[in-house]
Parts: C-alpha cells; sequence; structure tokens
C-alpha cells in the first residue's frame, strides 16, 4: 500500500510540476502573484516600525505560519485550488496571497494596538479580502472555490488576525514582566 501511495504521490507531483512549467509559470496570473506579492512585501518593509521591529516581523511570521497551514487544510481537503502557483514545489508560496495577508495582518497589528480598533480594522480588512480580493482573484482564474465560500473566508481571516493579536500581546507582556 505505502509503495503505491508512493508512486501515485511521485506520479502526481510530475504533473503538477508539468502543468506549472507550460500552463502556469510566466502566465498572466504567475506574474500577477509575483507583483501583488513582491509590492506588499515592499510595503511591509517600508512602513514596519523601526522601533518595534523585532514584535512586528514576529507577527508577520505567525500570520505566514497561520494562513499557510490553513491553506495546506483547504488544499488537501480540497475547499480550494490555486490553478496558477508562484512557486509549485513549496507548498507555503503556493497560496496566491502568501506574503499579501500576513504583510496587512503585521502591519494592521502595528497601527491598532486597542482591541477595539484592531477587530473593527481586522473585520474591515477581512471583509475586504474576502468579498472583493478573493473574487477577482477567482475571475482571474488564480483562485478557485470548491467547497467554500467567501463567507468562510471572511470568519476564518478574522479569526486568524484576532489569534494573530492574541499571541502577539501575550508575548509582549511576558517581555513586559521580565523587564
Amino acid at each position: 500500500m505505502i509503495k503505491e501511495m508512493k508512486k501515485i504521490t511521485s506520479t502526481l507531483h510530475q504533473i503538477e510540476m508539468d502543468y506549472w512549467i507550460h500552463h502556469a509559470l510566466f502566465s498572466f496570473q504567475w506574474w500577477i502573484i509575483l507583483i501583488l506579492n513582491v509590492i506588499f512585501l515592499l510595503l511591509f518593509l517600508l512602513f514596519i516600525d523601526r522601533q518595534r521591529i523585532l514584535l512586528i516581523t514576529l507577527a508577520f511570521m505567525i500570520s505566514f505560519v497561520i494562513v499557510s497551514i490553513f491553506d495546506d487544510i483547504g488544499e488537501y481537503f480540497q475547499l480550494w485550488s490555486y490553478p496558477h502557483q508562484l512557486l509549485q514545489f513549496l507548498a507555503p508560496l503556493t497560496s496566491v496571497e502568501f506574503i499579501i495577508v500576513p504583510s496587512i495582518m503585521a502591519l494592521m497589528y502595528q497601527m491598532f494596538s486597542k482591541w477595539k480598533f484592531f477587530l473593527i480594522a481586522d473585520f474591515m480588512v477581512s471583509f475586504i479580502i474576502s468579498f472583493i480580493v478573493q473574487p477577482i482573484f477567482v475571475y482571474l482564474d488564480i483562485y478557485k472555490l470548491h467547497n467554500w465560500t467567501y463567507f468562510y473566508s471572511l470568519l476564518v481571516l478574522f479569526v486568524i488576525g484576532a489569534v494573530v493579536k492574541i499571541i502577539i500581546d501575550c508575548i509582549k507582556m511576558k517581555q513586559l514582566n521580565h523587564l
């Protein structure tokens, strides 16, 4: 059974790589993914608070990890897929918004320290990503929904933002308690 699964996985990887090389790499969608992620990375680097660079970078990294985990789960259970990917062979970089969402969440954490304003910003950002950005990505054939809705995305993004804030606030409190 394991040999058979390994053979099927190997065949699948070859098919995916062939598709990526011949249909996705350097396509219009590929360039959009590359340009958007580079822009958001540059914006993150430009606007990051240099006084809190470690904390904000940690918020970015935690967001990246959580978004990557949810993305892997969603793809595994075929809730959504990405017909065009920046890099086929690195799972965290297959998502369209692998830099976009963590950049936004980290900068949102940086700008809104009070929970009330953070939650309002988190909801607005989650709403914009879910009901404006994702439909554009679907239209451009960058993102496909299978057993998922934009409303589910809103809920998940909102919760991820709140979880990131909770984690970073806890780390910040522990740091302040040890000074």
